[in-house]
């Protein structure tokens, strides 16, 4: 069947969380957050990706990968000024946290320490595009997909002459990244004894012509988790 980029439609929506918790199963900051039996991560990472991307849909862009009326992929972007969210915004993810204190009541200071983190080093100037999650089904990566989607929404950005950020905890990841132009900003673990996460910055001028710097032709492999 021919897989086909689109933006995520509502009747796509309840697929989001399933996908997201199967293609980051093994992604090394919530594994080592969460550890443990796969399933009760997945209870908790299934409510966080379905909140953010919500959210994107809401204050950004969502694109779906979509074959044969299943979701395949998806990558959620937040548009220049949506960070960092309001405390409305936040309240959107209080399934999240519920999820997490009833599954790993003993990991909350960690997880409370790691959006702490995560904030704090997300640059708030200036406006750019955020790549909240990218997300391919396991069975479908190494197909080049994860890069579709990426050049979908950094095609986006180029037309509007915006600059990109993201942050990663997988070396694979930072990699693949870098073949999109996008620089190590820094390097920092986001809850004590945690994997080291890298925040990762594209500027304008390599979204909107790519000059300047070589290109990178990345994997076809897409990432589990950005």
């Amino acid at each position: 069947m021919t897989v086909t980029v689109q933006e995520l439609g509502p009747e796509l929506l309840d697929q989001v969380g399933p996908l997201c918790a199967r293609a980051f199963d093994d992604y090394p900051f919530l594994a080592e957050l969460f550890p443990g039996a796969p399933e009760r991560r997945a209870r908790v990472s299934t409510r966080f990706y379905s909140a953010t991307v919500i959210d994107c849909l809401e204050h950004g862009i969502v694109h779906a990968m979509v074959e044969g009326g299943r979701l395949t992929g998806v990558a959620a972007w937040l548009r220049p000024g949506a960070f960092p969210q309001s405390l409305r915004r936040q309240a959107g993810f209080l399934p999240t946290v519920w999820a997490g204190l009833r599954y790993f009541p003993g990991r909350a200071r960690l997880a409370l320490q790691a959006l702490a983190r995560l904030e704090r080093y997300h640059p708030h100037t200036p406006p750019h595009w955020y790549l909240a999650a990218i997300a391919v089904e396991p069975s479908h990566q190494g197909r080049g997909l994860g890069a579709r989607l990426m050049k979908r929404g950094l095609e986006l950005a180029a037309e509007q002459g915006d600059p990109c950020f993201l942050e990663t905890a997988k070396e694979s990841n930072r990699e693949w990244y870098r073949g999109f132009g996008f620089d190590l900003q820094r390097e920092e673990p986001c809850f004590d004894g945690g994997p080291p996460q890298w925040f990762m910055w594209r500027p304008p001028e390599t979204v909107a012509s790519g000059k300047g710097r070589a290109e990178v032709a990345p994997p076809a492999r897409a990432p589990g988790a950005a």
